[in-house]
C-alpha cells in the first residue's frame, strides 16, 4: 500500500508543472505577436507618410475680370513704355526733281545685263578665252645650236640675294634630253643640289614629266650661302630617267661652278642662259652594251634567281640573235653551274623576261661569282657564237642582294655595264 503523503507532493508537482506550461505557452505567444506586428523603418516610414496630410500646388494665373488685375496690367505697361522720337512738320514743301524732255539718248546709256552661265556643262564663248595664257613658242633650234649639246640642254636662270644670302636657281626648260629606251620617250626628272666647301650638300628634286624630251620644268630652288662663298660653289644638276619597274638611272648631268657666272643680285632681273647636259656613265662603260637583271636569295630553299630584262647597246655586226649566258664561278676561278636564256632576233636591242635559278647553300654565297656573257649567235641553228660582251659580278660585292637578303624582299632590277670579253 502506497503512502499517502507521496501522493500528495507527486499531485503538488504535476499542478505546479502545468501551470508554468501554460503560463511559458501564453508569454511565447504574446511575443510572437508582437514580434510579428512591428514593422521596419522602410514600412514605418510608408506608414508616416501615408498619415501625413497632402499639399498640392498649383500654378498661378492672372485673373483679367478684376479691377486689381487691370491696375496692375497698366502700371505694366507704363512701367516698359520707351521713348519715341519726336516728328516736327516739315515747314518747306518737298521738292521734286523733274525728268528730262525730248530725246535723251545722248545724255545717259543704260547698260546691258547679260547673263552668264555658271554651268560647267555650257560651253564658252571664244571672247572669255585669253589667249594670251595659251602662247607656246617652241624653241628655235637655229638660234640654240650654238649652246645645244648632244645630250640636250637647260635653260636656267640665278638670282642671289645678298642681305639674305639666299641663292635662287630657277629651271625653265630643257631640251632634247637623252634616252635610252628603245620604244617609248624618257619620264625625266630634275635633282639640283649646291656643292659648299666645308659644309653639306643641299639638295632638291623636280617633279617627274611624263613622256618628253622637252620638258617644261618652271621650278624655283632656294640655297642659303653667304655672298662671299659663293664663287667657289658648285651648281650640280642631275637628269633622271624614272622606270616603275627598275631603278631610276641617270641620263645626264651639268656641273656649273658659280665663280666663272655673273651671278645677278637683282630677282627681278635674274642671270638667264643654257647649259650643256653631258651624258653620264655611272660604270665607265667602253660601249660594250648593257644588261637589266635583278637578284633574289630565297633563304629557306637555298635558291638564288637572276631575272634577265633586257640588254641594250651590244655590239654586234650582221644578222643573226643575241642571248645572255650566265655561270655561277667558285673561289678558284672554277665553273660549278651554266645557263642560258632563249635567243632573240633582235641584236642590239633584246627583250628577255626570263628567270635563271641556281642551287646555293647560304654558307657559300660569300665565295661564288656570277659571270654573265652576251653570246652573238650565227650560222645555221646558231651554232657559231661570239661573245660580244661580258662582267663578272662578285655576290659578296652585290649590295642590292645582301640587303633584299637581310629584309627578305625583292631587289630592284638594275642596268650593269659590259665589257671587253
Amino acid at each position: 500500500m502506497i503512502p499517502t503523503s507521496f501522493s500528495d507532493e507527486d499531485n503538488l508537482l504535476y499542478l505546479l508543472g502545468g501551470t508554468l506550461l501554460v503560463v511559458s505557452v501564453v508569454i511565447l505567444t504574446l511575443f510572437i505577436k508582437t514580434k510579428a506586428s512591428r514593422l521596419n523603418w522602410f514600412e514605418q516610414n510608408l506608414v508616416e507618410m501615408s498619415m501625413e496630410a497632402h499639399h498640392y500646388r498649383c500654378k498661378s494665373f492672372n485673373r483679367t475680370d478684376t479691377e486689381d488685375d487691370t491696375s496692375s496690367i497698366d502700371h505694366f505697361r507704363e512701367r516698359v513704355e520707351r521713348p519715341t522720337h519726336d516728328i516736327h512738320p516739315v515747314a518747306e514743301p518737298l521738292v521734286v526733281a523733274s525728268l528730262p524732255t525730248g530725246d535723251v539718248s545722248g545724255k545717259f546709256v543704260i547698260p546691258r545685263f547679260s547673263r552668264i552661265s555658271q554651268s560647267m556643262f555650257a560651253n564658252p564663248q571664244q571672247s572669255q578665252f585669253d589667249r594670251g595664257l595659251y602662247q607656246c613658242t617652241p624653241p628655235d633650234e637655229s638660234a640654240c645650236t650654238d649652246v645645244m649639246g648632244a645630250s640636250g640642254s637647260i635653260q636656267l636662270s640665278l638670282s642671289l640675294d645678298a642681305n639674305l644670302g639666299l641663292l635662287t636657281v630657277s629651271l625653265k626648260q630643257a631640251y632634247d634630253l637623252p634616252s635610252k629606251r628603245q620604244d617609248d620617250n624618257p619620264n625625266p626628272y630634275f635633282r639640283v643640289a649646291l656643292d659648299i666647301p666645308d659644309g653639306a650638300k643641299a639638295q632638291q628634286q623636280t617633279k617627274t614629266f611624263r613622256g618628253t624630251t622637252s620638258p617644261e620644268i618652271g621650278e624655283n630652288f632656294y640655297f642659303q650661302i653667304p655672298a662671299a662663298q659663293i664663287a667657289s660653289c658648285r651648281l650640280e644638276i642631275m637628269v633622271y630617267d624614272y622606270d616603275q619597274f627598275s631603278v631610276d638611272e641617270c641620263v645626264g648631268y651639268c656641273w656649273l661652278t658659280l665663280g666663272r657666272l655673273t651671278v645677278s643680285l637683282d630677282k627681278d632681273t635674274p642671270t638667264v642662259f643654257w647649259a650643256e647636259v653631258l651624258p653620264y656613265d655611272e660604270n665607265g662603260g667602253s660601249g660594250y652594251g648593257e644588261v637589266l637583271f635583278s637578284l633574289a636569295y630565297l633563304s629557306q630553299a637555298q635558291r638564288l634567281t637572276m631575272n634577265i630584262f633586257k640588254a641594250r647597246n651590244l655590239r654586234c655586226r650582221g644578222d643573226g640573235s643575241i642571248s645572255m649566258r650566265v655561270s655561277l664561278m667558285g673561289n678558284d676561278e672554277k665553273r660549278l653551274k651554266r645557263k642560258k636564256t632563249a635567243s632573240r632576233r633582235n641584236v642590239r636591242n633584246a627583250q628577255f623576261n626570263e628567270s635563271l635559278t641556281f642551287g646555293i647553300p647560304k654558307r657559300t654565297l660569300c665565295d661564288v661569282s656570277l659571270e654573265i656573257e652576251a653570246i652573238h649567235e650565227t650560222g645555221t641553228f646558231g651554232m657559231t657564237t661570239e661573245v660580244v660582251g661580258r662582267m663578272e659580278l662578285p655576290l659578296h660585292r652585290c649590295k642590292d642582294l645582301w640587303r633584299a637578303i637581310i629584309h627578305e624582299e625583292k631587289s630592284q632590277a638594275r642596268w650593269y655595264s659590259l665589257e671587253e670579253p
